[in-house]
């Protein structure tokens, strides 16, 4: 190595030291600024620091932004790890995740379920592994505190699940995994994330629903109000609306018994040539 190349190893090393001890810097700030906000406000009933449209516009924010050879995800989940961390400065919570009921294939969706978690959320959290959605919502609901992932996609048996959602007081849809589309990501389950009632909720794109759908023509209907349907059992159904729509009139129209709000989202990214629900995600052009 010529004398040249090593001085020039050297300054992009010196480069490399700086900015790092300038981002440690950052977190540092950043964790100055959670404690002066937990000073003024106090600590949180435990969950109720989770700001979902808050962090779905941070997000947006990074994908606009980004650019360059590091892997988005690898720049969306160093993200997560820092506000998870910092929320739970804020309001300890843990998260329960759905790895499935016991039998063939069950070891593989735990295992995809916990990586899902483990993206979304970090290191800094308790898993704790239940069987199934139902024993994920229950668990939710008996901690009073924890956060919760359940796979969208889920066996016959599980039925509506979604129907234990949504009453007086109870867990609800916060989110959507992933949130950001992209081809190749880590941890690309999909996958809905599960809080107990938020005090103080943004505004959302979309608001879910539990219907029992009585006439043919419902899923139509759904589909011309710019809906979605996300799961059926049966007749029973969980479906996103825009946030706007007038769901008395539509389920007059769409022939909806037994309608009950079970929670709400922001729609995710999908980035590229990628397959997705449209009603779900908004597309953009390659990151």
């Amino acid at each position: 190595m010529s004398e040249k190349d090593a001085a020039q190893l050297a300054a992009i090393r010196a480069t490399i030291d700086r900015l790092d001890a300038e981002m440690h810097e950052r977190l540092i700030e950043r964790g100055a600024a959670i404690g002066t906000l937990i000073r003024v406000k106090g600590t949180s009933r435990p969950g109720a620091a989770f700001r979902p449209g808050r962090e779905a516009d941070m997000m947006r924010r990074l994908v606009a932004r980004h650019e360059g050879a590091l892997p988005l995800w690898t720049v969306e989940h160093i993200w997560r790890e820092i506000i998870t961390t910092f929320t739970r400065m804020q309001a300890p919570f843990d998260v329960a995740y759905d790895a499935g009921t016991p039998g063939p294939g069950s070891t593989a969706h735990g295992d995809a379920m916990r990586d899902v978690a483990r993206f979304l959320f970090g290191f800094t959290v308790a898993l704790h592994r239940q069987q199934g959605a139902l024993d994920t919502i229950n668990h939710i609901r008996e901690s009073g505190t924890d956060l919760g992932v359940v796979a969208l996609a889920q066996p016959a048996a599980a039925g509506a699940w979604w129907r234990a959602l949504g009453r007086p007081a109870g867990p609800r849809i916060i989110a959507l995994a992933p949130f950001i589309a992209v081809a190749g990501r880590p941890a690309e389950m999909p996958a809905l994330v599960i809080a107990p009632e938020l005090a103080d909720p943004t505004p959302p794109d979309l608001a879910l629903f539990a219907v029992t759908a009585l006439a043919p023509e419902a899923s139509r209907a759904i589909r011309a109000a710019s809906g979605t349907v996300m799961a059926e059992a049966g007749r029973e159904l969980l479906v996103a609306l825009p946030a706007a729509t007038s769901v008395a009139n539509l389920s007059a129209r769409a022939g909806f018994d037994d309608v009950a709000q079970i929670g709400a989202l922001s729609r995710g990214i999908a980035i590229g040539d990628i397959a997705v629900d449209h009603v779900l995600y908004q597309s953009v052009a390659g990151a």
